[in-house]
């Protein structure tokens, strides 16, 4: 949905309610029903409060912090690079919060790589993260 809404550049005021049009079913009545208590407690209803409000529905915490435990136990282990990236991709939504940037998402990723692996790329720095799969997909083709 936001990559939708930053493609049609859709500003902050109306992310909301173009994210509310597109609901469909279960999550349109959910919507109907949940936006007149949001707007009572918020009145300027912000993009941020609606996810906020869409997550915690849809999302428990319970269900985001397994999701963030499982992301921080995430390692390459005996697979490939290629299996590795895709069992790190599943939970990190959820791990935003220990990733705000390129580069810490790449270091989330080369912590979870095979001793050897990470080893060879403390000479290429701090690396953004599709430069680090980039980089490790490479050593492992040789």
């Amino acid at each position: 949905m936001e990559k939708t809404l930053t493609m049609i550049d859709c500003t902050e005021d109306y992310k909301m309610w173009c994210a509310a049009y597109m609901l469909k079913g279960e999550a349109n009545d959910w919507w109907r029903s949940t936006e007149p208590n949001l707007v009572v407690t918020h009145p300027n209803l912000t993009w941020e409060q609606f996810k906020e409000a869409f997550f915690e529905n849809y999302f428990p915490k319970s269900y985001r912090e397994r999701k963030v435990a499982k992301f921080m136990d995430v390692s390459q282990g005996s697979k490939l690079v290629l299996e590795y990236q895709q069992e790190f991709k599943e939970p990190l939504h959820f791990a935003f919060i220990h990733l705000k940037d390129d580069v810490k998402k790449g270091k989330g990723f080369e912590k979870g790589l095979r001793p050897g692996m990470s080893s060879m790329l403390v000479s290429h720095g701090p690396q953004i993260y599709a430069k680090v799969v980039q980089v490790v997909k490479s050593i492992e083709d040789r």
